[in-house]
C-alpha cells in the first residue's frame, strides 16, 4: 500500500509537470500569434495611411468629394486602434508566461515567427504502448500490478496491440468504433478478464480487487485512446483549415493589388479598395489564428501521448 501511494504521488507530480510544459508551449504559441497580429495591424495601418494620403490629395484638388476623405480617415483610425490593443495583449501574455516560468513579469525572448514554427512529423505505425508514459495510465498500471504480482512480467502486453497512426495493422481510429472490444481486438493479456474469464492457471486465485483494478485500467486506457484519436483529428483538420485560410489570403491579396492600382489610376472609387483591404485584414487575422490553432493541436497531442511521439520514445517505453 505504501508503494502504491508513492507511485500515485509520483504520477501526480508527473501530471503537473506535463500540464505545465503544455501550458508554457501553448502560451508561447499564443504570444507569437499576438506578435503576428500586431505585425498585420501595423502593415494594414501603413496601407490605410497611403489610402488616406491619396484621398486627401484628391479632395484638395476637387477630384472627389469629402465623403471619400472622411471614409479614409475613419478606416485609418479604426485600424490605428488595433495596434495598442495588440501591444497590451502581448504585454499581458508575456507576464502570464513569466509567471508560469517562475520569473518576474517582463519581456519574453523570441525565437522563430509563428509562420516558421513547425512541430515534429508524426510517423506512421506508432505503437499504443507509447501511452504507458502517461501519468494516469502509469498509475493505473502500477495499481493493477500491485493487486496481482504475476502481472508484473506482462506489463508490456497490458495495452492492446494497436497502431496509433498509419494504416497498417489494427489502427486506433478503427478500433474505437467498438471501445468494449478494443482489448480483445488488440490481443491484450487482460482481455480474458474483460471477456468474463481468467488470466490463466497462474491467476486462478484472482480476486475481485484485481478485477476492479483491471477495469479501472481499461477505463483509463480507453480515455487515453480517445484523447489521442481526438488530438490526431485536431492536427489534421487544423492543418487543412490553415491551408484554406492561406489560399484565401493569397487570393484577397491579389484582389487588393488590383483594387489599389485601379484606385491610384482613377479607374475606381475608394470603396473598392476599402472593401479589399477589409477582406484581406480579416483573412490575415484568421490565418494567424488558424496557424496558432494548428500548433496548439500538436501540443494537445503531445500531452495526450504523455510527452511526445518519436520512435526513440517508443523504444524506451518497451524496455
Amino acid at each position: 500500500m505504501a508503494q502504491a501511494q508513492l507511485l500515485a504521488s509520483e504520477a501526480s507530480r508527473d501530471t503537473v509537470r506535463l500540464a505545465i510544459a503544455s501550458s508554457v508551449a501553448t502560451g508561447y504559441i499564443t504570444l507569437r500569434a499576438l506578435d503576428q497580429r500586431l505585425a498585420v495591424a501595423r502593415q494594414t495601418l501603413d496601407a490605410r495611411a497611403e489610402g488616406l494620403r491619396i484621398a486627401r490629395r484628391r479632395a484638395e484638388t476637387g477630384y472627389t468629394s469629402n465623403l471619400e476623405l472622411r471614409q479614409a480617415e475613419a478606416e485609418y483610425h479604426a485600424t490605428e486602434q488595433l495596434v495598442p490593443a495588440a501591444e497590451l495583449s502581448i504585454s499581458r501574455q508575456e507576464n502570464a508566461l513569466s509567471l508560469l516560468l517562475g520569473d518576474v513579469p517582463g519581456p519574453i525572448p523570441r525565437g522563430l515567427p509563428l509562420d516558421r514554427l513547425a512541430a515534429p512529423a508524426i510517423p506512421d505505425g506508432l505503437p499504443a504502448d507509447l501511452l504507458r508514459r502517461r501519468p494516469d495510465l502509469y498509475q493505473a498500471e502500477q495499481t493493477l500490478v500491485a493487486t496481482d504480482r504475476s502481472l508484473d512480467s506482462a506489463r508490456a502486453a497490458m495495452l492492446p496491440n494497436l497502431a496509433l497512426t498509419g494504416s497498417a495493422g489494427v489502427v486506433l481510429s478503427s478500433a474505437l468504433a467498438d471501445p468494449i472490444a478494443v482489448f480483445s481486438l488488440g490481443a491484450s493479456v487482460l482481455s480474458p478478464i474483460f471477456d468474463g474469464g481468467r488470466l490463466g492457471a497462474q491467476a486462478d486465485a484472482a480476486t475481485a480487487r484485481r478485477d476492479q483494478a483491471a477495469f479501472a485500467y481499461r477505463r483509463t486506457a480507453l480515455q487515453a485512446f480517445r484523447e489521442v484519436d481526438d488530438s490526431l483529428a485536431g492536427v489534421r483538420r487544423s492543418g487543412e483549415q490553415a491551408n484554406a485560410f492561406a489560399a484565401q489570403r493569397d487570393a484577397l491579396a491579389g484582389a487588393l493589388r488590383n483594387a489599389s492600382n485601379r484606385y491610384r489610376a482613377g479607374y475606381s472609387a475608394y470603396i473598392d479598395q476599402l472593401d479589399a483591404q477589409r477582406g484581406l485584414l480579416t483573412a490575415e487575422l484568421s490565418l494567424v489564428q488558424a496557424r496558432a490553432d494548428r500548433l496548439t493541436a500538436y501540443v494537445t497531442l503531445y500531452q495526450a501521448m504523455g510527452g511526445g511521439w518519436s520512435r526513440d520514445d517508443a523504444a524506451i517505453v518497451r524496455r
